[in-house]
């Protein structure tokens, strides 16, 4: 069976005696539509100007694209459900429908260029524009992002029972692990996307919210229908056909969106509730209401933990773990690490009002009582710890209700306000979520696990006293002794070379110890050396702009880092 299996491997680009094999009766197809309307629609208008030379070119691609169809395709195989949906007039010869790719593509680029009005240039202030610019950069990452999910999606359509990835050796079987993979990040993105053009077009727009509620529902439906498929329960004709009309509804909105007037928040606001705020009364509503609650669990720190939980349940020697598995753990550890901020914002109630960074927070500003933020935090703690326990383990739970503990009581009450080495004793706090990924799929700690905790140990310095030096006058006005307060700035960069070099032995020690292997090492070396670089160029130059560049990619250091052992554990080992 394995030896057929690999021999139909090798014979992949023949398969059914032709040059393109289906795999799935229009597979490709779909993906190869999917992929031209999305690049139509989204691309098109960033280069509208030069619309002349970029329609022909798309044409001449999609000719192509069709020409080939043409060629290695069976004349009377059946397309997809949703292109038959769409034209109905055609289905006597299917292969047609490879040919619908150029009116598709132009049929975009019409839609999303020359039926949407074009506006007069916008004067902008400084915010606003590098908030639009910011928004354009994510449409144009998501789309890509979804383009790439389609294309390997196409090309690893494989029946595969496991969850969440394949455990074949073969090539076809890897690409369909990469497509489930990027899958994950692809489908953050563009819900942020979603969030993102709710958030700024409001209900302004019609034509974009019904596009934005679209594009969840699709995605949506094509998660649920991927579970299906990976089963063998729906067929993967039907999953491509999501793809399809999910990347051209996305590709839809990112060209629509484009060439709207930005809005000024100023105006279309919703009906706000009467608050008072010391002496002031003020505007507060809901929408305000709910964002504020959520502030108060720092969702974006969390995310970076919940990565390095996540990641580590992937490369224990117990194998590939239940996808069940891995979102309870993830929603425990959410939960858990949300209870803990929340406790630390109730606790630093008192000197987040004397800086700047902190002051404009729920509670010291008064729109949040203290004792919210601690009811919030006990509900949360008990729904993280029942679900820890009975969807995991016992030592997973204890490992996370101790990360708890340490960042609430060691580091928020007692170092953060005695000792310039808060962050170096504290950086424990953000240890523990390897710790509990790890327990979570082997119900025991073992040597590994230890350097995922030594790794962000040695990595929170650097990160934070990066950050440290930026608000270092907040801190001195606050009274709390970072080391950059304590010791000066000159002091503090130094520090950060030498813990930088302390993380870079630490990260490169699992692969000696057979730990991880070789590929981790290259990639650990790279990105090492990349962090040193950056901590170098602070301690030469000692400027703002240098230290939020060690900052910013110390974030994504940390991300990349634990992809990299994921990434060397599944196709490398």
């Amino acid at each position: 069976m394995l030896h057929s299996q690999r021999s139909l491997e090798r014979q992949w680009g023949y398969c059914m005696q032709e040059s393109l094999p289906t795999l799935a009766p229009s597979n490709r197809i779909a993906t190869a539509l999917a992929i031209g309307v999305a690049l139509g629609v989204a691309s098109l208008p960033v280069f509208e100007r030069h619309a002349t030379v970029i329609v022909p070119l798309i044409a001449v691609m999609a000719l192509f694209v069709a020409t080939l169809a043409w060629v290695y395709t069976a004349p009377l195989r059946w397309p997809s459900v949703g292109l038959l949906i769409a034209t109905i007039p055609m289905l006597v010869w299917p292969t047609i429908h490879e040919m619908m790719l150029i009116p598709l593509v132009v049929s975009g680029y019409v839609l999303g260029v020359a039926f949407v009005p074009e506006v007069a240039h916008q004067r902008l202030g400084a915010r606003a524009e590098a908030a639009r610019r910011q928004y354009r950069i994510m449409a144009i990452a998501t789309v890509a992002a979804l383009v790439v999910v389609s294309l390997l999606g196409g090309l690893g359509s494989v029946v595969c029972a496991a969850l969440p990835l394949c455990t074949d050796a073969t090539d076809l079987a890897q690409l369909q692990n990469s497509h489930r993979i990027i899958s994950v990040p692809a489908g953050i993105l563009t819900l942020i996307l979603v969030f993102q053009t709710v958030r700024t077009f409001g209900s302004s727009t019609p034509m974009v919210m019904w596009l934005a509620v679209s594009v969840v529902v699709l995605m949506t439906t094509q998660l649920l229908v991927g579970l299906g498929v990976a089963t063998a329960v729906i067929d993967t004709t039907v999953h491509a056909s999501l793809s399809l009309v999910t990347l051209s509804v996305t590709a839809v909105l990112v060209a629509t969106t484009w060439r709207l007037v930005w809005p000024n928040k100023k105006h279309d606001m919703p009906t706000p509730e009467m608050v008072t705020i010391g002496d002031t009364v003020v505007t507060y509503t809901w929408r305000e209401k709910v964002k504020d609650y959520v502030s108060l669990t720092k969702p974006g720190v969390i995310s970076l933990l919940i990565l390095t939980t996540i990641t580590s349940m992937y490369i224990t020697p117990a194998g590939m773990p239940s996808l069940a598995l891995v979102i309870w753990t993830s929603i425990g550890g959410w939960l858990m690490a949300a209870a803990s901020h929340s406790f630390n914002c109730y606790l630093d109630r008192d000197i987040d009002v004397l800086m700047g960074r902190t002051g404009r927070r729920p509670i010291p500003s008064g729109r949040i009582p203290g004792w919210h933020a601690i009811v919030l935090g006990f509900v949360l703690m008990i729904a993280a710890t029942a679900i820890l326990v009975l969807a995991v383990n016992w030592l997973a739970a204890a490992l996370s209700f101790a990360g708890l503990v340490y960042y609430v009581l060691i580091y928020t009450m007692w170092l953060k306000r005695t000792s310039f080495n808060n962050i170096v004793i504290g950086g424990g706090a953000g240890a523990f979520p390897p710790l509990v990924g790890w327990a979570a799929v082997t119900g025991s700690l073992s040597l590994p696990s230890l350097f995922l905790f030594a790794i962000i140990f040695y990595w929170t310095p650097p990160h934070f006293w990066a950050l440290a030096i930026i608000r270092a006058k907040d801190y001195a006005n606050a009274g709390v002794p970072m080391l950059p307060v304590v010791a000066g700035d000159h002091e503090t960069r130094w520090q950060i070379v030498l813990y930088t070099i302390l993380m870079f032995i630490v990260t490169i020690i699992p692969t000696p110890l057979h730990m991880l292997g070789t590929a981790y090492l290259v990639m650990a070396i790279v990105l090492g050396g990349i962090f040193g670089y950056y901590a170098v160029r602070l301690y030469r130059q000692g400027t703002t702009q240098s230290a939020w560049g060690l900052y910013r990619y110390s974030l994504l250091y940390l991300a990349l880092l634990f992809g990299a052992m994921v990434i060397d554990r599944v196709y490398f080992v």
